[in-house]
């Protein structure tokens, strides 16, 4: 007969928040292009720093490296989302309420990811058809 596995609980605003902050002390090591100084078994042992320190604020559920670096990668997809929609509301025109502000969780993992991130923030040197259509009949 099959074992049936045990679901750990869903990860709290809080749980994430935190991760969101470890991830973004330990950014060096965990988003740096590997060389000697950053290796996988470095990454590895960051992620398990991450892992004890939620485990010690958060002692009822106990979370592995893998479980911490599975749950970063789905905030990281959420904040993108989210970043993406408040850009969008951002750049509306017609008046209306202002854009919702970004929660703290995307706010952490924008500051994590950098303003050069492409799928966030668009290309850095890139200019704006409506600016380039204005140069043009500015040249003319």
């Amino acid at each position: 007969m099959e074992k049936k596995r045990n679901r750990k609980p869903n990860w709290t605003e809080e749980q994430g928040l935190l991760l969101a902050q470890l991830v973004n002390e330990h950014k060096g090591m965990l988003r740096g292009k590997f060389d000697p100084t950053v290796t996988s078994q470095g990454k590895r042992r960051a992620w398990d720093t991450i892992s004890q320190t939620i485990n010690a604020s958060f002692p009822l559920v106990v979370r592995t490296g893998d479980d911490c670096e599975k749950r970063w990668y789905v905030l990281q997809s959420k904040a993108k989302d989210e970043i993406a929609a408040h850009k969008r509301e951002s750049s509306l025109t017609g008046g209306g309420p202002p854009a919702k502000r970004l929660s703290q969780v995307a706010d952490t993992v924008f500051q994590v990811l950098g303003h050069s991130e492409v799928s966030v923030t668009g290309l850095p040197t890139g200019i704006d058809r409506s600016m380039m259509q204005a140069l043009e009949m500015q040249q003319r």
